[in-house]
């Protein structure tokens, strides 16, 4: 059954292989390496609270298996994720503790580099766009030393972002390139994929590339329906389309859009982009001039527990 769990997660049966190595690990059956797999699993279909346990155990069974490398992996994953997620005290804790672990071990490795495009992305958030671009560049240092194509693909993700905060738009269209094609060549891991896609998508539409936008839309598109069970990029990926479709002017198509990504990321709840979701179907009546639409569309979204919106 775990070599059934195992081929399940190389083909990308996201559901079967989430299921098989639940399954197992009720029996305590699985290593450190599969509880990594059954982390990934459980994001990849949307269950962000079994994933989070899972790598947080997988990344303790790697400490206890004294692969110190690993551990700080799987805190390194978790960590990011949760910021993605909006918590950013819970994922800088991680980050932090990954860092603690590689630092302790004092040698090189490649999870430094991955621990460096965290680190850039807060000095992308915290407008510092040139320190950021400096610490992406070190990462695809530590990514050619150690050919790791999840850290290049990252790492070039980020030199784009920074370059186009920049101002350079020439060199950050040919780095975000760079990065997509090792993501159609299926040189890196199905998370950094969805992140790659989703990067692409956005920085497209911040330099106003329409081109660009849908023609990686459509691939992000193409790269979902291979994968049915396959949750957080998909409900993303119907947002960018309802956005892609009202800057062609077909409204019809992006209200449908918009519709369907708020039901696909309300289930399961919990989904970072759902506000996204909401928030564009609620724009799209208040461009049309439906404002009463759009002030009922901002009110249903799903919310945190114990927050309302003010009547209006």
């Amino acid at each position: 059954m775990l070599e059934q769990a195992r081929e399940s997660f190389r083909a990308r049966a996201w559901g079967d292989a989430y299921t098989q190595l639940s399954a197992l690990d009720t029996e305590g059956a699985l290593a450190p390496a599969d509880l990594d797999r059954l982390a990934r699993a459980a994001y990849l279909t949307g269950r962000d609270a079994e994933s989070e346990d899972a790598w947080a155990r997988a990344h303790q069974a790697f400490v206890d298996a004294d692969d110190v490398e690993r551990a700080a992996r799987c805190a390194f994953w978790l960590g990011l994720l949760l910021f993605q997620r909006g918590q950013e005290a819970r994922g800088g804790g991680w980050i932090g503790r990954a860092g603690r672990l590689v630092a302790d071990t004092e040698r090189e490795c490649a999870e430094q580099g991955y621990l460096l495009t965290a680190e850039g992305l807060g000095r992308l958030g915290a407008g510092e766009p040139a320190a950021a671009l400096a610490l992406f560049g070190r990462a695809l240092d530590a990514a050619e030393r150690f050919d790791e194509p999840d850290l290049r693909a990252l790492g070039r993700l980020g030199t784009g972002r920074a370059l186009i905060a920049l101002g350079d738009i020439e060199r950050a269209v040919r780095s975000l390139d760079e990065a997509m094609v090792a993501v159609e060549a299926d040189e890196v891991s199905t998370v950094v994929a969805g992140i790659a896609y989703c990067t692409m998508v956005l920085m497209c539409q911040q330099i106003l590339d329409l081109r660009r936008a849908l023609e990686w839309t459509a691939a992000l598109s193409q790269w979902c329906d291979a994968q049915p069970d396959l949750v957080p990029y998909r409900g993303q990926c119907l947002v960018h389309r309802s956005q892609l479709a009202q800057l062609r002017g077909d409204w019809s198509a992006a209200v449908a859009e918009a519709e369907r990504a708020c039901a696909r990321l309300s289930d399961p709840p919990g989904q970072a982009a759902v506000g996204l979701a909401y928030y564009q179907r609620a724009e799209l009546h208040r461009l049309r001039g439906e404002f009463a639409d759009a002030a009922n569309a901002l009110r249903s979204r799903p919310r945190r527990k114990g927050y309302e919106l003010p009547e209006v």
